[in-house]
């Protein structure tokens, strides 16, 4: 009897803990560096020629697309936002369970932590999306405060209070749509500031004990494990944590001493605030804010790491491979998702429209009583060819007019584009005025011209506007 009841308690316990396990799941936060981690850990059985590890530094500085397209590089940027040289260092570990002898290249911003530990939401972004192992367990125990252990082992303790606000994405989180940028992530914004710190200095500073304790054990576990190991420090202005109480009185003399221990070690260590110029890097254009790169400061760094390690290790270039063919795939996704967000961001008139010109997009055109603008010529150069006093409907696909009407009478036409059924009108019934339906209305705001940019390759609508005499206006979309 005693047994029996020994086994029911044991199989009840184990039952329980799963479903604790699972409603955890449910309940944590969704996020974009959840998904990316559940995709480079977990997801795939791709073995990547190099692993980019650390803070938002790393997140928004080298690009795997980039290595990929330049140099035929496989690589995955594990790197989240805040996360500190402690829990970099168990991540790692964990990524190392799966690739086997990837270079490992590693951000060190975040050695300039003082604190004991990092911030709780900055941990979470890892801990919560790292599955039960011996490494989040270790991680916990060494890279959280005691009172919070619990809380990340069982997470529906953190996270109960959620229940009026789940969603469905929380029950059915899409984990892998964002893959195709293998981990990466930068703002478009340019900072527009020049760097304030512009000091050279070789004095050398001790680090933080922590950071330096972890610093070493990433250095053993590169020697334990036979992987090459790079150092890095992405571009950014040292005065912006000059006046906080939880970082490094002095960074770039820190960084210093990260020399002379890489020195010591045999491991490379770039330090790209040492080589602005050298990579032709401007502060106002490349970077997003003080501390973190844009897309094309970070086009700038990842040319010059794929360089160095073509340069400097055995890679082969997997671009011609037949078994990497989805990179090329990846690739493209990716190069016209940024495509569209430079749509999105452009003001001018004259480049938006040139940027218009892009095989993949169908571009619908409602207008009503078309008026002369002055940017007129440009949209004949696209193919529009509007009358004044006219409505129009045009549709272009792959930069051909496919469908054109002109008419001083009102025009209906509905159309169908990838499965989907798209409703034109030039006066809409209930507001006289321009209509694009698609899964819902993107027009219907102004007379005169009005343009929707659907993408073939994304499937969707990445952008819509309309002229407000001479002025370009964005829709909500």
């Amino acid at each position: 009897m005693i047994k029996k009841a020994f086994y029911k308690a044991t199989i009840f316990s184990i039952i329980l803990l799963i479903l604790i396990y699972l409603l955890g799941s449910i309940f944590t936060i969704k996020t974009d560096h959840g998904a990316k981690l559940y995709q480079g850990l977990y997801a795939t059985n791709e073995q990547y020629d190099v692993v980019l590890m650390g803070s938002s530094h790393m997140h928004s500085t080298i690009n795997p697309n980039v290595l990929w397209n330049e140099y035929g590089i496989t690589s995955f940027n594990y790197a989240t936002g805040g996360q500190p040289i402690d829990v970099t260092y168990y991540l790692l570990k964990e990524v190392l369970k799966k690739q086997k002898n990837p270079i490992v290249v590693v951000d060190l911003y975040y050695l300039g932590l003082i604190r004991n530990f990092g911030e709780e939401g900055y941990i979470r972004y890892v801990l919560d999306n790292m599955r039960p192992s011996i490494n989040k367990y270790e991680a916990i125990l060494n890279c959280t405060p005691r009172p919070h252990w619990i809380s990340y082992v069982f997470r529906i303790i953190k996270y109960h209070s959620r229940w009026k606000e789940l969603a469905e994405q929380d029950f059915y989180p899409d984990l892998n749509n964002t893959y195709y940028s293998k981990g990466f992530d930068a703002d478009h914004t340019k900072y527009g500031k020049e760097n304030t710190w512009n000091a050279q200095t070789t004095e050398v500073s001790n680090l933080p004990p922590k950071s330096y304790k972890y610093l070493y054990k990433i250095i053993e576990l590169s020697k334990e494990k036979g992987f090459k190991l790079v150092f890095n420090n992405a571009p950014y202005d040292y005065n912006i944590t000059k006046e906080t109480l939880i970082w490094h009185e002095k960074p770039a003399e820190m960084f210093n001493m990260v020399d002379k221990i890489a020195k010591e070690n045999g491991i490379p260590f770039i330090n790209y605030n040492n080589i602005l110029n050298k990579i032709d890097f401007d502060f106002k254009t490349d970077m997003a804010n003080g501390g973190h790169l844009n897309i094309y400061g970070a086009d700038k760094v990842s040319l010059h790491l794929g360089k160095f390690l073509k340069e400097n290790y055995d890679l082969s270039d997997h671009r011609n491979d037949k078994n990497y063919e989805q990179w090329n795939k990846d690739y493209e996704i990716y190069n016209q998702v940024r495509t569209a967000i430079e749509l999105r961001n452009e003001t001018d008139i004259k480049r938006y429209i040139d940027l218009l010109k892009n095989k993949n997009y169908t571009i619908i055109v409602s207008c009503n009583e078309y008026k002369y603008l002055n940017f007129d010529d440009s949209l004949k150069n696209i193919g529009l060819n509007l009358k004044e006093n006219y409505n129009y409907i045009a549709i272009l696909n792959n930069n051909s007019i496919i469908e054109e009407i002109s008419s001083k009478d009102k025009i209906v036409k509905d159309i169908g584009l990838n499965n989907t059924q798209i409703k034109i009108k030039t006066c809409s019934d209930d507001k006289n005025i321009p209509s694009i339906l698609i899964d819902k209305e993107y027009a219907n705001f102004s007379k005169g011209i009005n343009i929707v940019v659907y993408d073939n390759l994304l499937n969707k609508v990445v952008d819509s506007i309309f002229f407000d005499n001479d002025i370009m206006k964005k829709n909500r979309i």
